[in-house]
């Protein structure tokens, strides 16, 4: 069974607050989400579909600034 999480839960979830998800859904931007009888709801693994798909790695030049900076 699909777990829904709240907006709030969601927000904590994510580490951001409340206020930038309501930003991100009149925007059309950040995780999916579905309204059921007036309420947001946020599905648990689309949320971290949404953290692993939006993960950063350090680019190799990055890396490379790094290792010489350490000589």
């Amino acid at each position: 069974m699909t777990q829904l999480l709240t907006t709030r839960e969601a927000s904590d979830v994510l580490h951001i607050p409340i206020g930038t998800l309501r930003s991100w859904r009149f925007l059309g931007k950040g995780p999916p989400w579905v309204k059921i009888e007036g309420a947001v709801r946020y599905d648990a693994a689309e949320l971290q579909k949404y953290i692993d798909e939006n993960r950063c790695l350090p680019s190799v030049r990055a890396r490379s600034e790094e290792l010489i900076g350490s000589l």
